[in-house]
């Protein structure tokens, strides 16, 4: 009888079992006390019959430790354990005194610049956490850089849900970066404290400063300054859109976002010098390490960075303590360390798709590769480059259609040129910032370095423009993404095995075809009514078995469409009718009025919905002393003041009462079973 030893055990099991800890935490927030009985009862296990135990046995306990370690780790990253943290802060002051440091740059909208900060102090008590800074762009007029420390006058709001059913959660997906709260400035509101600055942030702020003003300074034109400061100091979010669009329809992506490539080619070239130099192995490889770090942390710390830094850091650990690896140790090592540090980084989508492309990278490619080994040097490589862009694209696939709803045709046509010269373009954009930075780049290496990265673009662009060959409007449910993954996993591992078809073959294609089938028929059980969160329209959903009734009091825009409309119908796979919002609807026998400036009272409100929008001139004081409605809905097309004076009358008459300005969007069909 095998027994597993603490030095034999596949350390992706460990990995994985942390991982779907830290899930079950995300999900499950009150199992704390279970877990951590779990957690000594299979460690005492584990002691006891250490000696005696089986292969099956010890794997099993050990990875319920460690599912139990992941809860654990989860929750005591939660803010209700921070006595500190802003989630816990109250005061009834219209302002407080601010203080904060700029965290990173986020995508900015059509109005605002967007930075995660972090709280430093709120009138002048000593406190943590995350919030978002939206900054008016009319009024930005100086740069913000990461380091930086802040002092204002503002108020801290907590995060308005403002989610729409079937679609992207922006709120959700701040709080998964432990973003709490948020607050508006200009420029003018904000004065700068230099001496709680991190020195070393401060030189490197400096110097990054120094670098972009000298980069613009060149004879290049926009969008190659853009790409080249997004290819080595990271800053994307300066990125034109359109050539973002173009990266991303084209299917690469990841050249604009510092990752594994990136981090890879700069490993080879930084032990390539250090091997030139007669000086200790080990100092050798705590150079080579430091410089990665170095490098991650100046441009900007992204998570695929950090994740394909710390693997390498591991490799070259692995290398200098002369113990040959699997590839896949080195990498679930530093997910392991990555998740243990910060267990937040698990629900980064950048983290997500750079450790599910080095996985597929790893396992595919030595596959593909056997299958083919031509003697050409250039056939070669493109069959290398072939079998890489393959494998990272179909393990992709599924999670790129759950977050961005397509998937680029023409990825291959786009990659094997593109990766034959990345190092060249990589190098040549250092060399452009370095030399810049020092003095005037001569003329013929500037026009050279624009000459051709103006052609990357136009190639890039030309890819993007066919239209046909780019699949678009692919939505799939979590529970589906799921099951392609344990299909995939499940044919690599017959691979070698195929008699393993034979026994499980079956229950495979079973499980498959009833996923499909649950894709294709789930709207048939649902039975749902949304009064959706929106700025300037008030807009009503109903899904019922394979149709989807829109009820609009404005025409909807192409946004509204693209972000409320289209993620349900095409989620649901649902046929689609528009109709005009009208003021009185009966969904399942309940009625739900809708009042506004315009229309009048119904005669009788009694055990009815009232929505509530435009602020009319209504006394609810007076309707509530003669009748009780189930429920009354205020949206974020009325006074804030008026939702305020609503919210305290319903309070007084014990009737139920919903802010869709502070709550979001409302499942009424849910509410109403609730009530």
């Amino acid at each position: 009888m095998k027994v597993y030893t603490p030095k034999n055990i596949p350390f992706w099991i460990i990995c994985c079992a942390f991982t779907l800890g830290i899930f079950g935490s995300q999900y499950f927030t009150k199992l704390q006390n279970i877990a951590l009985f779990l957690c000594c009862f299979s460690l005492v296990l584990l002691y006891l019959f250490f000696k005696r135990i089986s292969t099956t046995y010890f794997l099993s306990i050990s990875s319920l430790l460690f599912i139990c370690l992941g809860y654990t780790r989860h929750q005591i990253a939660h803010t209700k354990y921070q006595k500190n943290h802003i989630v816990h802060f109250f005061n009834s002051k219209p302002l407080n005194e601010v203080v904060f440091k700029i965290e990173k740059k986020l995508k900015p909208s059509d109005k605002f610049l967007k930075f995660k900060v972090n709280i430093y102090a709120i009138d002048k008590q000593k406190t943590t956490g995350n919030a978002l800074l939206s900054l008016k762009k009319t009024a930005y007029k100086s740069s913000l850089h990461k380091g930086d420390y802040f002092v204002c006058y503002t108020k801290l709001f907590p995060l308005q849900e403002q989610h729409s059913p079937y679609s992207f959660d922006y709120a959700t997906h701040l709080k998964n970066q432990q973003i709490t709260h948020q607050f508006y400035l200009k420029t003018t509101d904000l004065k700068q404290i230099e001496s709680l600055a991190n020195p070393f942030e401060k030189l490197s702020n400096t110097l990054k400063k120094h670098l972009e003003i000298n980069l613009q300074k060149q004879n290049l034109p926009p969008n190659v300054i853009q790409f080249t400061a997004a290819l080595v100091l990271g800053s994307k979010s300066e990125l034109d859109p359109q050539l973002n669009t173009d990266f991303a329809n084209a299917g690469v992506i990841h050249i604009l976002a510092i990752s594994g490539l990136h981090m890879g080619i700069l490993y080879l070239l930084i032990a390539l010098v250090f091997r030139q130099f007669w000086i200790n192995t080990l100092l050798k490889s705590l150079l080579i390490i430091a410089c990665l770090w170095l490098f991650t942390w100046f441009s900007g710390a992204s998570p695929s960075a950090i994740r394909a830094t710390t693997m390498f850091s591991c490799f070259e650990f692995s290398r200098l303590l002369m113990r040959r690896q699997h590839p896949l140790n080195s990498l679930f090592v530093s997910v392991f360390i990555l998740l243990l540090f910060d267990p937040y980084i698990l629900f980064s989508v950048g983290f997500q798709l750079s450790v599910i492309a080095v996985t597929s990278i790893i396992i595919g490619v030595p596959k593909l590769l056997l299958l083919w080994s031509p003697k050409n040097w250039l056939i070669r490589k493109i069959w290398e480059i072939t079998c890489i862009s393959t494998c990272a694209q179909l393990g992709l696939l599924p999670l790129s259609i759950y977050y961005f709803h397509q998937f680029p045709g023409l990825f291959l046509l786009a990659n094997i040129p593109i990766m034959l010269i990345i190092t060249i373009v990589l190098l040549s954009a250092i060399v452009i910032i370095i030399w810049s930075g020092l003095s005037t780049t001569p003329f013929f290496i500037t026009e050279s370095y624009n000459y051709l990265i103006t052609n990357i673009h136009n190639y890039i662009h030309w890819v993007a423009q066919q239209k046909h060959f780019l699949v678009t409007d692919l939505y799939i449910q979590p529970i589906t993404m799921l099951t392609i993954y344990i299909i995939i996993a499940f044919l690599l591992y017959i691979y070698s095995k195929p008699k393993l078809f034979y026994q499980w073959g079956f229950l495979i294609i079973l499980i498959g075809i009833s996923v499909i089938f649950y894709e294709k028929f789930q709207s048939l059980f649902i039975n749902e009514l949304w009064l959706h969160h929106h700025y300037t329209n008030t807009i009503i959903t109903e899904i019922s078995s394979h149709q989807l009734t829109v009820h609009s009091k404005k025409a909807l825009t192409k946004n509204d469409k693209k972000y409320i409309i289209y993620p349900i119908e095409k989620s649901l796979h649902l046929v689609t009718n528009y109709n005009k919002l009208q003021n009185s609807y009966t969904y399942h026998k309940h009625q739900i009025h809708i009042i506004d400036h315009k229309n009048s009272l119904p005669k009788s409100i009694q055990n009815t919905i009232l929505i509530i929008t435009n602020s009319p001139k209504i006394n609810l004081e007076r309707l509530l002393c003669k009748e009780t409605p189930k429920l009354i809905i205020a949206t974020n097309h009325n006074y804030k003041n008026l939702i305020q004076k609503w919210k305290a009358t319903c309070a007084w008459h014990q009737v139920a009462f919903y802010d869709s300005s502070q709550k979001g969007s409302l499942n009424l069909a849910t509410k109403l079973l609730n009530l």
